[in-house]
């Protein structure tokens, strides 16, 4: 049996050509043609799919090589349409850094107060050194601003970390304050931004011992009993440490050799002990009767030779210490004023009107510093402190650096931050306590550097990118650069509200903010 088959299957019966196919073969060879172009799949031709993605098994498309490539038009892919309008330039990463939508995306990943406009990606820049600290961005609430004078500094000190931090809760600030406000003004810079704020700032005046009149401004002890509290573990530690830096001071900034050092030693331990079975506190002027004394247990058993050492490096030290009340009468020689408290949310102390070229600024603000720890310490709420010295070059080349720095291991568990303004980083010694506190600072604020030295050493200090000390040479008033912790840094323009304008203005001598003043004589008096 055989069978002719011409389908795919097999069968038995012999294949019979449909209908369709027998009226086909009667077709002419031209009518055969056209219906073979109608039944053909329709082609636009002016369309083409070559660069598009395909599709897998499943129907998904498929990227081609390159990326996805839309579709194009012959025609218009044939008269350059597609192509770009002029021929490309060279250029570098760092020029098309913009291009690259992950830098610009928002900085600013912690919650804080408004501080500027980040430029790069035109979104909010914030400012908190505690909520950084929380989020883990830096090791250290310390905050260092550098730059020359006039591009402001002082502005972003008084807006960032004086004014705003004052709306939250469990926030407070000190501010060392020894610029005068004008070359012939009574106050400091920063007594309109007190009296904004509604407190009275603690003025510093050397007595007057040539009247017998009323003495203006308030006493610091230099033995206050809150300086019991700026150690770890408390105790006269504190006391003896700041007695021997204001000898430092007043030795022209020379640190006191070993046996200056145990004659002040003996002297504030001594001192204590007095007082307090004469149930009164201490001052120094009880520690000048002690220095020198050799008839106390401490030198018992010492040689001649030694004793005439040590007699005489006491005599050396009270020497010292006896400028105190000699050339500073009523700053430091007594018992602290009761004026003098920590506010519960802004304290100002006013060293604008003592001689700037003598130790009493340096003494005042170190123990400032330590009576403000020890405040800290000895208070019953548990705040969030700035404490803010808008002139570091204090802290360059002498003991205030090292006394600071020292306190600062304190910060974390006080919750304190050093917020310090620094002009040229250049001039400072490598192994000056400054150098390092510039480095442990946890957020960095640089401003314009006139001078190449100062821009590169502030750029290798925070530890920009390369390059970024020919951008600080050029940036405009009130632009920065912030560095928080590890990351990169960027480029802040610091933005003030108008009445912030009026508060914070540094160059009212310059004849800045006179309409306003006289729309505002409050400011003007304060």
């Amino acid at each position: 049996m055989s069978a002719t088959t011409n389908s795919p299957n097999e069968t038995d019966e012999p294949y019979e050509p449909t209908r369709r196919a027998r009226r086909a073969g009667l077709l002419s060879a031209k009518q055969r043609v056209k219906r073979s172009i109608r039944s053909a799949p329709v082609v636009v031709d002016d369309v083409t799919d070559e660069l598009a993605p395909g599709k897998d098994a499943h129907g998904f498309p498929v990227a081609a090589d390159g990326g996805y490539q839309p579709k194009r038009r012959k025609l218009l892919t044939r008269i350059g349409y597609y192509g770009p309008l002029v021929k490309g330039a060279p250029s570098t990463t760092r020029q098309v850094e913009i291009l690259n939508p992950a830098p610009i995306a928002s900085p600013m990943e912690f919650q804080g107060l408004l501080s500027g406009i980040e430029t790069l990606s035109s979104t909010p820049a914030t400012n908190d050194q505690f909520a950084a600290f929380r989020a883990g961005k830096v090791t250290s609430a310390n905050v260092c601003t550098i730059g020359d004078v006039g591009v402001g500094k002082s502005t972003l000190m008084k807006c960032d970390y004086v004014l705003r931090p004052l709306v939250l809760k469990g926030r407070r600030v000190v501010v060392i304050d020894i610029k005068p406000f004008t070359g012939d003004s009574g106050f400091g810079e920063y007594t309109p931004v007190a009296a904004a704020i509604g407190v009275d700032p603690i003025r510093f005046i050397i007595a007057d011992t040539s009247t017998s009149a009323a003495r203006e401004g308030v006493t610091l002890n230099l033995l206050d009993k809150r300086l019991l509290q700026t150690q770890l573990v408390p105790g006269p530690t504190g006391m003896v440490q700041m007695v021997q830096q204001a000898a430092a001071v007043l030795n022209d900034n020379i640190e006191l050799n070993r046996f200056e050092k145990k004659a002040v030693r003996v002297a504030v331990l001594h001192a204590l002990r007095s007082a307090e079975q004469k149930r009164r506190s201490a001052n120094i002027l009880d520690v000048l009767e002690h220095l020198g004394n050799m008839d106390v247990p401490e030198y018992a058993g010492l040689s001649s030779f030694v004793k005439d050492h040590q007699e005489l490096a006491g005599y050396g030290a009270r020497i010292l210490l006896e400028r105190i009340p000699e050339e500073m009468p009523g700053l430091f020689d007594g018992d602290t004023s009761s004026s003098v408290a920590l506010d519960d949310k802004a304290t100002f102390f006013d060293f604008s009107q003592l001689p700037e070229d003598g130790p009493a600024r340096s003494i005042g603000m170190m123990l400032a510093n330590a009576w403000t720890i020890g405040a800290i310490r000895t208070s019953t709420e548990q705040q969030q402190t700035n404490f803010c010295v808008d002139e570091g070059w204090f802290l360059v080349g002498g003991p205030m650096g090292a006394v600071i720095r020292s306190n600062s291991k304190l910060s974390r568990a006080l919750g304190l931050s050093n917020v310090v303004n620094i002009h040229h980083v250049a001039d400072i010694p490598t192994d000056d306590p400054a150098i390092s506190f510039i480095k442990e600072a946890g957020t960095l604020h640089l401003f314009r550097q006139a001078r190449q030295d100062d821009a590169q050493q502030a750029a290798a200090i925070a530890g920009l990118r390369t390059g970024a000390s020919d951008y600080l040479m050029t940036l405009p008033q009130g632009h920065h650069f912030k560095k928080v912790g590890i990351d990169a840094e960027t480029r802040v323009a610091h933005i003030r509200s108008s009445l912030e304008k009026k508060i914070t203005e540094t160059n009212y001598a310059m004849g800045m903010l006179e309409d306003e003043n006289a729309q505002l004589p409050s400011l003007v008096a304060a």
